[in-house]
């Protein structure tokens, strides 16, 4: 992801026909206004100065007069694939370096540090799905995590209840102890990241072990009640399946709640009553879908730290996308909690018979979170691409987004204050113990824009 700089496109246009001189002797710095200047993104660095002109093509004369064709082909597929594989590492920096254990530990700073002294950039999020095996590999585990909380128990059901007239409490005993499996190993891992005592995976301000995420105090809730539901209605000999038929609307209200009630929050500007992931106690509480997306990411997808600063970053940075989290946090909410109501409704009326019920509430809330996700997948890329183009335009994008305000002046990033850009850092202590090296040593590979 290369950076992406307020203004450079509008100015780039306006300034496209002059010729570009720059000062080998005394370098301007780079301001939001300044198309001139386009730097490398070297994260903790000092910025070089490059041009925007165009890349002249470099010819290289042969040596030896008798070269063969297959030889001069030989190369320009070697300069060629070089090419390519540069700008592939420039792309995948940020998803692939930036977010690792190893570039964690030696970094000088962090991002949000950096985009903070950098106010022209708009913060990449050091994620992506673009490159390596990390998308493969979480879409099959969400399709087995829905195959086997929502398709194995509708499966085992209607299969030995009426093809092998199999007992109830038989059944469900079976459908009890299948249920939740790749869920609760996944719980176990997540859980045992945050009791650690390295920082890589927790929340943005706390240090010491056991520091848990809202989702992680979600997903006990979720756990503890459908895990309850399974238990009383399976225990008797004689089962209760309309008690058993509400897992999956259990689900909606402990997933749809904590996230209205936390947008509520953020809607009316109350504090926090207690530590909200990367959100201290008496801090501005973020929309919902914020911390739920950040723990995801930071934890089960591995993105660990420096997703979670980047993610606070890019929302104080832009309120387009702080726009974005609080509409998604409404649209995930509210319909959430009317699918969990009419599912409930439907499962006590008694006229409706008992076979019915227990397919509706178990398949109904799955459908509607994936009608939802496939919605909100072009919906977030729409919205993304649009900021990145207001703010490479810088088309007065504080105006454009009506009742928001920067919350960079009322607000901390990730539970810390801002620090103050003149102020001199004190040497960045990690995991290991050991004082993490100067900004100017810190990272290896810079990220060049085209």
């Amino acid at each position: 992801m290369p950076e992406v700089i307020r203004g450079s496109l509008a100015l780039d246009r306006a300034s496209f026909s002059q010729p570009i001189v720059h000062s080998e002797s005394q370098p301007e710095p780079l301001s939001p206004t300044s198309p001139i200047e386009r730097p490398r993104v070297t994260f903790d660095q000092s910025r070089d100065v490059t041009t925007t002109s165009l890349p002249t093509i470099q010819t290289q004369t042969s040596p030896a007069p008798r070269r063969t064709v297959s030889i001069r082909r030989h190369s320009s597929h070697n300069q060629r694939r070089t090419r390519d594989l540069d700008e592939e590492e420039r792309d995948a920096y940020y998803d692939s370096r930036a977010a690792t254990q190893r570039e964690y530990r030696r970094r000088g700073s962090t991002l949000q540090s950096y985009y903070h002294q950098h106010p022209e950039l708009l913060p990449q999020l050091p994620f992506t799905f673009r490159h390596g095996f990390k998308r493969w590999k979480l879409a099959g585990y969400i399709s087995l995590m829905v195959f086997d909380a929502c398709v194995v128990p509708i499966l085992l059901f209607y299969s030995m209840t009426y093809g092998g007239n199999v007992e109830g409490y038989i059944t469900f005993a079976v459908v009890t102890a299948i249920w939740g499996g790749p869920t609760y190993v996944e719980f176990a891992v997540r859980s045992i990241r945050l009791i650690k005592k390295k920082r890589f995976f927790k929340p943005l301000g706390t240090n010491q072990r056991w520091a848990f995420d809202i989702t992680n105090w979600i997903l006990v809730l979720t756990i503890t009640v459908v895990t309850t539901l399974l238990i009383v209605g399976a225990a008797p000999h004689i089962v209760f399946l309309r008690v058993l038929s509400m897992p999956g609307p259990a689900i909606l209200f402990c997933f749809a709640g904590p996230i209205f009630l936390m947008s509520l929050y953020s809607t009316y500007g109350w504090k926090a009553p207690f530590r909200i992931s990367s959100t201290a106690k008496g801090e501005k509480v973020h929309p919902g879908i914020f911390y739920i997306v950040e723990d995801i990411v930071a934890v089960n997808a591995g993105g660990g730290r420096p997703f979670r600063e980047g993610w606070a970053a890019r929302y104080n940075a832009s309120p387009v996308f702080r726009k974005m989290i609080r509409d998604l946090s409404w649209f995930w909410s509210i319909p959430g909690l009317i699918v969990a109501v009419a599912c409930t409704v439907v499962v006590c009326i008694h006229p409706v018979p008992k076979a019915v019920v227990y397919g509706i509430g178990w398949a109904v809330p799955f459908i509607w979170a994936g009608i939802w996700a496939a919605i909100t997948v072009p919906w977030v890329q729409s919205v993304m691409k649009y900021e990145r183009k207001s703010w490479e335009e810088d088309a007065t994008i504080l105006g454009e987004v009506k009742g928001e305000t920067d919350p960079s002046q009322s607000s901390t990033l990730g539970g810390k204050p801002d620090e103050d850009v003149n102020t001199p850092r004190e040497p960045t202590t990690h995991d290991g113990g050991e004082s993490a090296p100067p900004p100017s040593a810190g990272m290896g590979t810079t990220v060049q824009t085209a």
